[in-house]
């Protein structure tokens, strides 16, 4: 049992922050034995205040000033700050403890071993370390400056309530504060799952989708080809081929749940493409064919292919200089055949409505075509969905056509 003591900290400065979540005061506070200064925000209100809503948010430069996608700390840190400018007030305390509190270098170092097949946890014990050095006295003593008198505390990680109730803080409730996982923090999250007990639900919410686990796999590897996002097809087509815009509500949400495991999502727009990148980061991007009438206005222009079409793996190399690297393509037979023609897809998810349409449903697939490696299929709802990674079928000598 840890001993209260008195507060090791002292407020330093305070000023008004306002930001685009909403008007916060900012308070440096010193004097804590690890020499560091830590800052509290806080919105409205909280002294002698009843289950405050609060974040303990220690520093992660590379997530949180860098945007890093290895982990998911500055995200949460976004979510929480939101949730607190939308509440009548709150307390957001940033603590100075880098990388779980082994600093910035040793962190750096912990990603490289990482790089080498370590997780999270294994790269922090090769170190030398513990997988977890933080400490939450000052921020137990901070929020008694504040006046805190407890808190609905936004974690994940019980270690930290457990700390905070040790060193006298009282939690009213944990608030869950949970971003949405993707390929490149896919394992550190489950590291902090299984190692670190940290109650997370990234794996649970998506119990239908199981194979969605294994399509993250195949993006953390990149793409079969450099130059390009890696990009995965999805259709909904019906049973002779033909398209099938009628697809169930479990498809339907099949779709929003590939389009959440993707940076960006391609449509056809007419005879244009369409790019969209998840939560609205950049406004979407039209991609026409040079000399056309679609290459008008706000639209990237694109050259044709020797087929004379727009050149789909110009466009993939525009898309992945904007940033995005991987790359949902949403699209009918044509548009899918010709990704495919061209060997420029990596993964595939087809969902097929019980149903005929009638037609050729031949999908545009030439005798370059690719097939599915390694399949996969389940039932959703009324509907089938097979998915799968790609692998090219295009071989040095043509195949040979019987004649007429």
């Amino acid at each position: 049992m840890k001993t209260r003591t008195f507060p090791v900290v002292h407020e330093l400065v305070s000023t008004r922050l306002p930001n685009r979540f909403g008007d916060f005061v900012i308070h440096c506070y010193g004097g804590a034995q690890d020499g560091k200064q830590h800052l509290a925000l806080v919105k409205g209100e909280v002294r002698g205040r009843e289950g405050v809503l609060a974040r303990v948010h220690s520093e992660c430069l590379t997530g949180d000033v860098f945007g890093s996608r290895r982990c998911d700390c500055g995200e949460q840190l976004e979510l929480a700050l939101r949730a607190i400018g939308e509440a009548e007030c709150g307390v957001l305390l940033y603590l100075r403890q880098e990388g779980r509190g082994i600093g910035l270098v040793q962190k750096l170092r912990a990603y490289n071993l990482q790089d080498e097949g370590l997780d999270t946890v294994e790269a922090n014990l090769r170190l030398g370390h513990q997988a977890d050095e933080r400490d939450y006295h000052v921020a137990a003593r901070m929020l008694e400056d504040l006046g805190v008198k407890s808190v609905r505390l936004m974690t994940n990680n019980p270690k930290k309530i457990d700390e905070l109730r040790r060193y006298g803080i009282p939690i009213a409730a944990r608030v869950p504060i949970e971003a949405p996982s993707h390929p490149e923090n896919v394992r550190y999250l489950r590291a902090k799952v299984e190692k670190m007990s940290h109650m997370l639900s990234f794996e649970r919410k998506r119990p239908r989708f199981p194979f969605l686990d294994a399509l993250c796999e195949h993006q953390s590897e990149g793409p079969v080809s450099p130059g390009r996002p890696f990009v995965t097809l999805s259709r909904v087509q019906s049973l002779d081929g033909g398209d099938a815009p009628t697809a169930g509500a479990e498809a339907c949400e099949l779709a929003g749940a590939l389009r959440a495991v993707h940076e960006g999502t391609l449509t056809a727009s007419g005879p244009a493409l369409r790019l969209t990148v998840r939560g609205g980061r950049k406004a979407p991007v039209n991609f026409a064919m040079a000399g056309t009438p679609s290459a008008v206005g706000d639209v990237v222009a694109i050259s044709a292919d020797a087929q004379g079409d727009i050149d789909l793996a110009a466009v993939l190399a525009t898309i992945l200089g904007l940033g995005v690297r991987t790359l949902l393509v949403e699209g009918d037979a044509g548009l899918s055949g010709r990704f495919l023609d061209q060997a420029l897809a990596d993964y595939c998810v087809i969902t097929v409505v019980p149903e005929f349409q009638g037609g050729s449903g031949s999908g545009g697939i030439g005798r370059g075509a690719s097939r599915i490696a390694a399949s996969g299929c389940q039932t959703l709802g009324r509907d089938l969905v097979v998915y799968g990674s790609l692998r090219s079928e295009r071989s040095e000598t043509p195949a040979v056509l019987p004649s007429d």
